[in-house]
């Protein structure tokens, strides 16, 4: 299991997952398993279990961010846009939660969240300001409610870009131009 972890001080996924795969993989009450859409179906597959007599979700206490990015590489002025905030385990989010992102050139816009139960990915909505040239996600606090799945448990809301940047697949963007 060196490569597993199932305490919250070793909470490592699957080492050798594609970053795409590991922003899908979650901690569940059975083990590590990767979330999965094949045409229209949503599976689950158990990548490692865990014994019996222990809960993964509840060994790794709150759910903690392991990834921030923006969904693009590139805005222009005026268009949507979103953050996306990758957790370890799914979350339960009401509607409202916010985050800021920086827009120099522009004023600092605030992303928003809609209400969802049950994901671990957590899409912030914005739309890019005039007069910006470049958008950031630096190192703050989420507001609102955040809570792992099911629980009253509280989820973690405060990121470190430099340390935390999850990536989409075909690239990492925390700082990005706006044509």
């Amino acid at each position: 299991m060196a490569l597993w972890g199932v305490t919250d001080s070793d909470e490592s996924r699957p080492k050798y997952l594609k970053q795409a795969d590991k922003n899908n993989c979650v901690a569940k009450p059975e083990g590590w398993v990767l979330k999965k859409k094949v045409g229209s179906r949503n599976l689950e597959e158990v990548l490692v279990a865990v014994g019996s007599n222990t809960n993964l979700a509840t060994a790794l206490g709150n759910a903690d961010i392991t990834g921030v990015y923006f969904d693009s590489a590139t805005y222009s002025q005026g268009d949507a846009g979103k953050v996306i905030v990758v957790y370890n385990e799914n979350v339960d989010v009401t509607n409202g939660a916010t985050l800021t992102v920086g827009a120099t050139g522009g004023s600092d816009v605030t992303a928003t969240a809609a209400a969802h139960d049950g994901k671990n990915l957590v899409e912030f909505a914005f739309t890019v300001p005039s007069r910006t040239t470049t958008l950031s996600i630096g190192a703050q606090t989420i507001s609102g409610t955040i809570v792992d799945d099911g629980t009253s448990t509280a989820s973690d809301k405060a990121f470190v870009v430099g340390d935390r940047l999850g990536a989409t697949g075909t690239g990492t963007y925390a700082n990005i131009s706006v044509a």
